[in-house]
C-alpha cells in the first residue's frame, strides 16, 4: 500500500496516471492536486482525494503534505509548451522554482521518494544522432529550459538531501484524457481526432512531414506503476528517456486516425489536406529516441494506438453534442 500525491493530477497525464494506479492498486490512497479552488470536479475524481495546491505558494504546498503520510510524490504540475513560450518568467516560477518548492516541502515532511516528469525537449534540436540519456542537453525553449533547471533541483535533493528521485524525459504523449474539459486538444493526435469526428475531414497546419516519437498515455502511466510498485528499490541513477519506440510523421498519424475512423464509423474521411508552405512545415528526419535504458529495467511498451484513438474519438463525440446545444 502506498500514499501517493500527484501534483497536476487532474491534468492530461496526471489523470491517466492516477486512474491506472488506482485500478491496479485499489488499496493505495491517491491524492490529486489542482491550483483551481473553484473548479468543478469531474465524476472520475470521486475515488480520489483532491487538494488545492499552487506551486507558487509554499503554504498551500505545506498544507497538502501536512499529516497525509505521503510516501511518494509524482510531480506533473507545470506550464505547458505554449504557456511557457507566452510567459517565460512565469515558466521559471512555476516549472523551475515551483519544483524546488515541492521538493523542499517533501523533504520537510519526510517524503522520501519523488518522481519528476521532464521532457525530451531538454535535449534541444538533435536530429542526426541517437538520443540517449548520455546525450548532452541543449534546451533553447522556455519549456525545456525550465524543465532542465527543475531536473537539476531534483538531482540536488537526490545527491545532497538523501531523497530517492526519478526523472522521466517524456516524448510526445498521446491518448484519451480522462474528461473533455482537460484542455490539451491542440496536441496533434487529439486535434486530428477532434477534426475527424466533428468535421469528417483533416486539415494539417503543416506539410505533415515532420517526425515525432510518440508514447501512449497507457505506457506513460504504466511506467510510473512499474517503478513505484514493481521495482521500487531499483531506480538506478534515476534518469530515463520515456518514449514509445514509435517514430511517425504527422501525416502517418493522420492516416492512422483516418483508418480507425473508417473502422469505427463505417465511412471514410472526406479529405486529408496539408499546408506545405506553412512556416511549421520544416521537414525532419525520423527521430532516434533511445529507450534501451528503461527497457533494461524489464519495462515493456504495450502501445495499443488503435484503442487510444477510439477512446479519444468517443470523447470527441461530446463536442458535436455541445455544438448542437449551443446552436439553439
Amino acid at each position: 500500500m502506498r500514499n501517493i500525491l500527484i501534483t497536476g493530477g487532474l491534468g492530461y497525464v496526471g489523470g491517466r496516471v492516477a486512474c491506472h494506479i488506482k485500478e491496479r492498486e485499489p488499496g493505495s490512497k491517491v491524492f490529486l492536486t489542482t491550483r483551481n479552488k473553484h473548479r468543478k470536479l469531474p465524476s472520475w475524481t470521486e475515488k480520489f482525494t483532491v487538494l488545492h495546491m499552487n506551486v507558487l505558494d509554499e503554504a498551500s504546498i505545506a498544507e497538502c503534505l501536512k499529516d497525509k503520510s505521503i510516501d511518494i510524490i509524482v510531480h506533473l504540475a507545470a506550464l505547458n509548451e505554449t504557456e511557457s513560450a507566452n510567459n517565460p518568467e512565469l515558466a521559471i516560477e512555476v516549472n523551475a522554482k515551483g519544483t524546488y518548492r515541492v521538493l523542499n516541502a517533501a523533504k520537510i515532511n519526510n517524503v522520501n521518494r519523488f518522481v519528476f516528469f521532464s521532457t525530451f525537449h531538454v535535449y534541444g534540436d538533435i536530429s542526426d544522432t541517437v538520443i540517449t540519456e548520455e546525450t548532452l542537453p541543449k534546451p533553447f525553449h522556455p519549456y525545456a529550459i525550465t524543465h532542465k533547471v527543475a531536473e537539476d533541483f531534483v538531482n540536488y535533493f537526490n545527491h545532497c538531501q538523501g531523497m530517492k528521485t526519478l526523472i522521466f524525459r517524456m516524448s510526445n504523449g498521446y491518448g484519451y484524457p480522462m474528461d473533455i474539459s482537460i484542455d490539451r486538444w491542440k496536441l496533434v493526435f487529439n486535434d486530428i481526432c477532434r477534426q475527424a469526428v466533428t468535421n469528417g475531414k483533416i486539415l494539417l497546419n503543416s506539410s505533415g512531414k515532420q517526425y515525432r516519437d510518440f508514447i501512449s498515455l497507457y505506457d506513460v502511466a504504466n511506467a510510473v506503476y512499474h517503478f513505484v510498485f514493481v521495482i521500487p528499490d531499483k531506480w538506478g541513477d534515476g534518469i530515463y528517456n520515456l518514449g514509445g519506440d514509435c517514430t511517425m510523421s504527422i501525416l502517418d498519424v493522420a492516416q492512422k486516425i483516418s483508418d480507425v475512423y473508417r473502422t469505427k464509423y463505417k465511412k471514410d474521411i472526406k479529405e486529408i489536406r496539408t499546408t506545405p508552405n506553412n512556416r511549421n512545415s520544416i521537414v525532419s528526419k525520423p527521430v532516434k529516441y533511445s529507450i534501451q535504458k528503461i527497457m533494461g529495467t524489464d519495462f515493456c511498451i504495450q502501445e495499443n494506438m488503435t484503442l487510444e484513438i477510439k477512446r479519444t474519438m468517443d470523447l470527441c463525440e461530446q463536442f458535436i453534442v455541445s455544438d448542437e446545444i449551443s446552436s439553439y
